[in-house]
């Protein structure tokens, strides 16, 4: 083997080859045996190190690779067999090193067996795409790391140059994160865990900062599907923080975290009994860009990691005056949105229900001034909970005269928003009145019977046919004279309950 990386340089090639050839030939397998001892020799160890650089430095040599019945092939074929735990990050880099150099960036698409199995034995060797019963690897998470640095290199390379179309590289991209979720790092706690796995995340993100503007969009999009489809649960928390950390864009960061919180409730993850905290841990927005990421979630109907920064601010400050201004914030939000989709309907209870929940401890403090801070809110949310609710858009001028376009909004949701905008009309009738107590009978304002009436009269509409009960069950509700505005969570809660119970973001407001 000595005599093998001696006349690599400066002998004549014929000697490098045959050498080369030769040492292919050896039964490396029986050689290394000792490397599955608990306690290897560090010959052994060594001897690693110059096969894994033995076969990179030949496995560029068209004549071993084209020969009949090649002894290089076999030996590469033999990959998965080979003890590359022990191979250290100091020498793995030093072989991607000179793989870097002396390999072009299109072996990572060759489909010629060679260049398929130099990729595999860079990637076993490294620790990744390994079966979970084998030995620990030195070193695993760098090593990764650096595997994974170099193939997002190459990727660039080729996209840089417009040699690789973008259904090849979202492929490509696909492959890298696939090898992400099914790595297991050795011996480690779950937040070393959580940050060995962003740290790979963080390198395959690098694409869209390295590429041109049109392939960064289409890879955005392609990155939302590949997290629609491949993870749910805790998976995706390190992939929420590699985001946050790592995106250039400040409206790819905003689009991913979206999709990674909205995974992260997905219906299979159940049986983990997910909570908020672990995103509120995740979620690390930049003090730098938080307005423009804030002002970029508003704009993508990026609520629920809206709602994961609000629970941020109301923990980082435990104090009234702090979450008056929350509230404050939620409520110029709420002004401002309108979801543009059935996906992002129900998001909005989450604001509803906090708004509820961040009022009613302001009034708690018999405050004259903030008591009417709330009933202004309050009455926005039930002006806001009005629109939302309308069967036809009413922007425009078309609009105003009631020809504006459909709702994009689901018939379920209509209910709930009426329902909402009815109860509150009753527990906040007036500019200077609020119910806070409830009381033995109930005087209702020609506005409240109003709302009221509004939603009483969906049960006589065919496309409400569905929710008769629901309905009937909301208006029965808003006409006890028991409940009042401290009830607000709870009617809430029944709306959720019997019309979205399949949206588990929503179960801790159930």
């Amino acid at each position: 083997m000595e005599a093998f990386f001696k006349v690599e340089r400066g002998s004549p090639k014929s000697c490098f080859l045959f050498l080369g050839s030769t040492l292919c030939e050896v039964n490396w397998v029986s050689v290394l045996a000792d490397a599955w001892n608990p306690s290897p020799h560090p010959e052994t160890q060594s001897m690693i190190v110059c096969l894994l650089f033995m076969m990179i430095l030949l496995g560029k040599e068209v004549q071993l690779v084209d020969q009949a019945d090649s002894p290089l092939l076999s030996l590469l074929g033999q990959t998965s067999s080979l003890s590359w735990h022990l191979v250290d990050i100091v020498s793995y880099q030093s072989v991607l090193g000179y793989f870097s150099s002396h390999y072009p960036p299109s072996i990572i698409l060759a489909k010629e067996s060679s260049a398929e199995l130099i990729m595999k034995l860079l990637k076993v060797s490294a620790g990744l795409a390994i079966p979970t019963d084998s030995q620990k690897h030195l070193d695993a998470v760098p090593k990764c790391r650096a595997f994974t640095h170099q193939m997002v290199q190459f990727l660039s390379t080729l996209e840089q140059n417009g040699k690789i179309s973008l259904a090849v590289l979202e492929q490509e991209m696909s492959k890298l994160l696939d090898d992400i979720i099914v790595f297991n790092p050795p011996d480690m706690d779950s937040q070393a865990r959580h940050m060995a796995l962003s740290s790979l995340f963080t390198e395959v993100l690098m694409m869209l900062n390295n590429a041109t503007v049109p392939t960064a969009e289409f890879l955005r999009g392609s990155i939302r599907t590949w997290i629609d489809q491949k993870v749910h649960g805790l998976v995706v928390l390190p992939l929420l923080t590699a985001a946050c950390q790592s995106l250039a864009s400040v409206r790819h960061m905003a689009e991913t975290a979206e999709a990674c919180i909205t995974a992260y409730f997905k219906e299979s993850s159940l049986n983990q009994n997910l909570g908020w905290g672990p995103i509120l841990v995740s979620l690390q927005v930049p003090e730098l860009t938080i307005e423009e990421f804030l002002q970029e979630c508003l704009a993508l109907g990026s609520y629920l990691t809206l709602y994961v920064y609000l629970l941020q601010c109301l923990n980082s400050e435990q104090t009234l005056r702090n979450e008056m201004k929350v509230l404050l914030i939620l409520s110029k939000w709420l002004e401002q949105v309108y979801p543009s989709s059935v996906q992002e309907e129900a998001k909005l209870f989450l604001w509803w229900h906090q708004v509820l929940q961040l009022s009613l401890i302001q009034t708690e403090q018999n405050d004259s001034f903030l008591t009417e801070s709330v009933i202004r809110i309050l009455l926005m949310l039930q002006s806001r909970q009005n629109l939302v609710a309308e069967e036809r858009l009413s922007s425009g001028i078309l609009g105003a005269i009631g020809l504006g376009r459909k709702s994009p909004l689901s018939n379920r949701f209509r209910v709930v928003a009426r329902g909402m905008a009815a109860f509150l009309s009753v527990q906040v009738p007036a500019e200077d009145q609020i119910r806070l107590k409830p009381g033995s009978e109930l005087h209702l304002t020609p506005k409240a019977q109003q709302a009221l009436s509004a939603l009483e009269s969906m049960t006589s509409s065919k496309q409400y046919v569905e929710y008769q009960d629901q309905i009937s069950q909301a208006a029965q509700f808003i006409k006890h004279p028991g409940h009042c505005l401290q009830d607000g969570k709870s009617f809430l809660a029944l709306l959720v309950n019997c019309l979205y119970p399949e949206v588990h973001y929503l179960d801790n407001i159930r």
